[in-house]
């Protein structure tokens, strides 16, 4: 809506001066915020219009000037016009000054000095110019036409024309406050629209807290999966040094078990050789009564302790090597794999094996418990496995010094595709340190007093088990006794 309207009145029928005069009325139309404004905002725009008024002014002038020359116009009058200019120049330059210097300039004070600019110099010099340059494009001198103009006294005119802007522009301030009316009403939808946009956001905030929240519930999970992959991954990278351990010191003790053999092959061989010849010996000096005895009855030699204490020597020793000969078996039992005698065999039938053949070896201060539950068959090498859980059996009862109880107990699982095969033998002994339960399994560790055992039967658990792609692991602090878990595969291994 316009503060003011452009009226035929103004119209001094120069075109160029016209299309400039237009251009003023609407910087007066400019000139409408601010009627409104105040404090800095208000200042801020007054300077703007200001600088738009002193282009305008600039470049009006110069044009009007430049048309009075160059139609001839007489001097005296194009000076007094100049004055005009001048005058016009004069208060915009002040006005400026004054929005910035002091900050009291108004958009009233604009439009005041806007319509006396109007009224005053387009209705009168303009129109004075005009038409004097109309009166000389008739045949009148430049003098003429001006002394013409100078003896006008008809004063009803421009009162007349200023009175009709007048009524003009109070109508223009009329339909600008329904204008401002309907600004309101717009300004009301406008933040009515502005809430919804508000609740909307907050309902958008509010999903995308949810989402991130969600976002962070999965990086949680992924990140306690990561965890519990690094664990597996490390309790791999164990096993695999272990399988490298054990590889190793199996081929060890396959060269070495091949090396001892062979002498414990005749010596066994020599020594039963000797009893014989020992026993036909003895024989022979009981046939032969008291003719191959000493006759001296204060010798040392002693007939019936020799025939006593010489049987005796080479069966202790017949047993010493037949002590070797096992360890030696065991030893071996590391690069030992025939997967064709391998054959599906119910598991908790090979844990009542293993219970039946270790029986003896549980003194009656051992309690022993059961929990077997429903597992499936299981390809497995039997005389090997029956032998894993025979060594479990036999390591839990040598842990227990005093009084104490085995729990055996067995069930299955799935994982990565397959059924598993467990059994847990637990036992209430002394438990073992972290350094023990690291290698509880490597060859020849033992904990047991010097004679009591060479520690190759957690090493056979663990290579047997490994051979049959199972897994084998141990739980135990010291004072708390001990778990040991075997699992193996239901399935076809791939060996």
């Amino acid at each position: 809506m316009s503060f003011m309207t452009w009226s035929h009145h103004f119209e001094t029928g120069l075109d160029g001066v016209d299309k400039q005069h237009k251009a003023l009325v609407d910087l007066v139309n400019a000139v409408a915020p601010l009627l409104s404004a105040t404090g800095d905002a208000g200042v801020k725009q007054a300077e703007h219009l200001l600088d738009q008024l002193t282009h305008y002014a600039t470049v009006h002038f110069q044009d009007e000037e430049a048309l009075m020359r160059d139609t001839g116009l007489a001097p005296e009058y194009i000076d007094k016009h100049g004055h005009t200019h001048e005058a016009f120049g004069h208060a915009v330059v002040t006005m400026r000054r004054q929005a910035t210097q002091a900050g009291q300039l108004t958009g009233n004070e604009l439009l005041r000095f806007l319509t006396s600019w109007l009224t005053f110099h387009i209705l009168g010099e303009d129109q004075a110019m005009a038409r004097q340059i109309k009166a000389m494009q008739g045949g009148d001198t430049a003098q003429a036409a001006w002394a013409t103009e100078a003896a006008r006294t008809d004063a009803s005119a421009p009162t007349a024309v200023y009175t009709t802007a007048l009524i003009d522009l109070f109508s223009v301030v009329t339909q600008r406050n329904r204008a401002l009316h309907t600004l309101n009403e717009q300004l009301q939808a406008a933040q009515t629209k502005l809430s919804d946009i508000n609740r909307e956001l907050e309902a958008r905030v509010a999903e995308r807290t949810e989402a991130l929240t969600h976002a962070n519930l999965r990086l949680t999970a992924e990140q306690a999966a990561l965890v519990a992959s690094m664990a597996e991954l490390k309790q791999t990278q164990a096993r695999l040094l272990q399988a490298e351990k054990m590889a190793a010191v199996g081929q060890l003790a396959a060269g070495v078990a091949h090396e001892i053999n062979n002498p414990i092959g005749f010596v066994t061989s020599n020594l039963n050789t000797l009893n014989t010849y020992t026993t036909q010996m003895f024989e022979l000096i009981d046939a032969h009564g008291s003719a191959v005895r000493p006759s001296n009855a204060n010798s040392t030699v002693n007939l019936n302790y020799l025939k006593e204490d010489v049987p005796a020597l080479i069966a202790e020793s017949a047993a010493g090597l037949q002590r070797v000969k096992n360890i030696v078996a065991n030893l071996l039992a590391h690069n030992q794999l025939d997967t064709k005698s391998w054959q599906p065999v119910a598991w908790n039938d090979l844990v009542s094996r293993a219970l039946q053949a270790t029986q003896d070896q549980r003194p009656p201060r051992i309690a022993l418990t059961l929990a077997l539950g429903d597992v499936p068959m299981v390809l497995c090498s039997v005389d090997q496995v029956r032998q894993v859980l025979m060594n479990l059996l036999r390591n839990a009862a040598q842990a227990i010094e005093g009084t104490g109880t085995i729990h055996v107990r067995s069930g299955q699982f799935s994982a990565a595709g397959k059924v598993w095969a467990w059994i847990e033998v637990t036992d209430s002994g002394t438990g073992m340190t972290e350094d023990v339960k690291h290698r509880v399994f490597d060859p020849f560790f033992t904990t047991r007093p010097v004679g009591q055992g060479v520690g190759l039967g957690l090493s056979v658990v663990w290579d047997v088990v490994q051979q049959h792609s199972g897994r084998v692991s141990v739980n135990s602090q010291p004072g708390k006794g001990a778990t040991f878990r075997v699992e193996l595969p239901c399935t076809q291994v791939t060996v």
